[in-house]
C-alpha cells in the first residue's frame, strides 16, 4: 500500500484517485478505462504495484488481470518475434524441450496480456523495436476489445516519444498515447 509517510503529495493524490477507481472497478472495466501513470521509477512503481495487486486480487475470480513487469514483456517479444521465429520453428537437435516449453510459456503470456480483463504492465522502457511491436500488438487487441490496461512508466510524458522513436515506433507511440487518452486516466 502507498503509505502517507513515504510517499510524496503526487503518490497521495494517486492514492486517492487509484482508491476511487477501485471503488467502482467493474464499472471501469467494462469501459475499458485504465491508467497511464508517468514518472514511476523503480520505488514508487513497486508501492503502486502493491497497492494495485492487493485490489485485484480482492475481486478474483470476478475479475482476472495479469501483471507483467517490462523485463518480462521485452523477454516475451524477444521470443515471440526474435528467436522462435528465426528458427522457422524448427528446433535445433537436442533441443526440442526447451523450445517446446519456450514456445508455449511465450504464446500463453501473450495470451494472457491481450485477453485478461486487467493488464498491469510495470516499467515501460522499449529500447528495441521487437519490444515495441509487440507493446503495439497487445496494446491494439486490448483497444479492440476495450479492456483497460494500468501501466506504469519510469519515463517522464517527453521521453517516451524519443524512445519509441529510437527503436522505430513512432507510430506505435502515438497509437499508445492517443489510446490511452481516449480511454485511460493519466498520472505524472
Amino acid at each position: 500500500m502507498l503509505s502517507a509517510d513515504v510517499a510524496s503529495v503526487q503518490d497521495r493524490d494517486l492514492l486517492a484517485r487509484l482508491t476511487t477507481y477501485f471503488q467502482s472497478l467493474e464499472a471501469r472495466v467494462q469501459e475499458g478505462q485504465g491508467w497511464l501513470i508517468f514518472n514511476a521509477q523503480r520505488g514508487r512503481t513497486l508501492r503502486i504495484t502493491r497497492f494495485v495487486l492487493e485490489r485485484l486480487d480482492a475481486r478474483r475470480p470476478f475479475l482476472s488481470y495479469y501483471h507483467v513487469p517490462w523485463r518480462d514483456f521485452a523477454l516475451n517479444a524477444y521470443m515471440s518475434r526474435v528467436e522462435l521465429p528465426s528458427t522457422g520453428f524448427v528446433v535445433p537437435t537436442g533441443r526440442d524441450a526447451e523450445y517446446d516449453i519456450a514456445g508455449r510459456v511465450s504464446r500463453d503470456q501473450y495470451y494472457h496480456m491481450r485477453a485478461t480483463d486487467v493488464l498491469l504492465l510495470t516499467g515501460l522502457a522499449p529500447e528495441h523495436r521487437f519490444e515495441v511491436d509487440h507493446l503495439d500488438a497487445v496494446i491494439s487487441a486490448r483497444f479492440t476489445r476495450r479492456l483497460p490496461i494500468l501501466l506504469t512508466t519510469p519515463h517522464p510524458p517527453h521521453d517516451l516519444p524519443r524512445l519509441f522513436a529510437a527503436a522505430g515506433g513512432t507510430d506505435a507511440w502515438t497509437r499508445l498515447y492517443e489510446g490511452m487518452l481516449r480511454t485511460s486516466l493519466i498520472a505524472f
